[in-house]
């Protein structure tokens, strides 16, 4: 169809009314297994998505974008809520950001969403639930494609970055390192991805990876481990980084001279720092690009909802810079 298609088109090719087609769409009761049945084959047919806000009318207005994060606070995350909507305005989409730590019931919040959108985007919270909801895309981001029978994958790619940092640190002369993962291991993967990388550097033992409050108690934190032999830091995140380097700094500690710091990400914030940050960054635009370009191939039906072919992989690199 040269136009998007409405309810209207649903139902007359599915042979009912608007209303049966509507209350099928939406799981409602009262509709036949069979007659829900031809619905959503008709709406497949002729790539129909349902529009969440324009609920009801004939003529759907813009398509909308809900992306749920862990936590807007977060630097790493606002700069992503920018990022995706700056790579939506070409469509002349609307976005809607929410956040699901903060919230009463954080497993609602992107069921919640999707009733509300015409695609969903999650960042680091489940939508399993939600998948193939009249058809509608369901992106995940920094997931593995071991996810892709659930809906699209942005996935992140670390290994190569983490393999760079080693061998950085290792001709810095770094021998004791340290991860520090945030209270709660929100992010253990990762941390212990990176943990298994710099392994290298320590022989036959392990690095730790050890917890550490977003905000609090860094000062008798690092007074611990630097009394313990650290030579090296590496955060979980720039955000989690600069706090530290703040600390470090309080304690009279000089950077890099006896502890090198990471970070994690490549926030503008790392570069606005003394000594400016070494990190392993993300094209922060390019997660955005992907991201949006795959739910618009998705959306008019170019991409599979499902499947290898709803697959994209942005990769992180190593920023070498003055605090190793």
């Amino acid at each position: 169809m040269s136009r998007r298609a409405t309810i209207i088109d649903v139902a007359e090719r599915a042979g009912f009314s608007r209303q049966t087609v509507s209350r099928a769409m939406n799981d409602l009761p009262g509709i036949s297994a069979g007659t829900r049945e031809k619905v959503l084959e008709a709406a497949k047919e002729l790539n129909y998505r349902p529009s969440r806000f324009g609920r009801g009318l004939v003529e759907q207005g813009p398509i909308t974008l809900g992306l749920v994060v862990e936590d807007l606070s977060n630097s790493y995350f606002a700069e992503l809520g920018a990022a995706v909507v700056r790579a939506c305005a070409p469509h002349g989409w609307n976005v809607v950001l929410a956040e699901a730590m903060n919230a009463p019931d954080p497993q609602r919040v992107a069921g919640d969403l999707a009733r509300r959108v015409d695609a969903l985007v999650g960042y680091g919270v489940l939508t399993d639930d939600i998948r193939g909801q009249g058809g509608m895309p369901v992106v995940q981001l920094d997931a593995r494609s071991s996810r892709l029978e659930a809906g699209g994958v942005v996935e992140l790619v670390r290994e190569e970055a983490m393999a760079e940092l080693a061998e950085h640190l290792g001709r810095a002369g770094a021998r004791r390192p340290v991860v520090l993962d945030l209270v709660g291991g929100l992010g253990r993967a990762r941390s212990s991805a990176l943990a298994a990388a710099l392994s290298p550097l320590v022989g036959k033992g392990e690095v730790p990876v050890r917890e550490v409050d977003a905000k609090e108690g860094h000062e008798e934190f690092l007074e611990e481990v630097l009394a313990d032999g650290v030579d090296t830091i590496v955060a979980f995140n720039d955000e989690l980084a600069v706090r530290l380097l703040r600390a470090l700094r309080e304690l009279g500690v000089s950077v890099p001279d006896q502890v090198r710091l990471v970070g994690v990400d490549g926030l503008e914030i790392g570069s606005l720092v003394t000594p400016e940050l070494t990190t392993l960054s993300i094209d922060i635009e390019a997660v955005a690009r992907e991201t949006v370009s795959l739910v618009a191939g998705m959306l008019d039906g170019t991409i599979p909802l499902v499947g290898e072919g709803a697959h994209r992989v942005v990769s992180y690199h190593l920023e070498v810079r003055a605090s190793t």
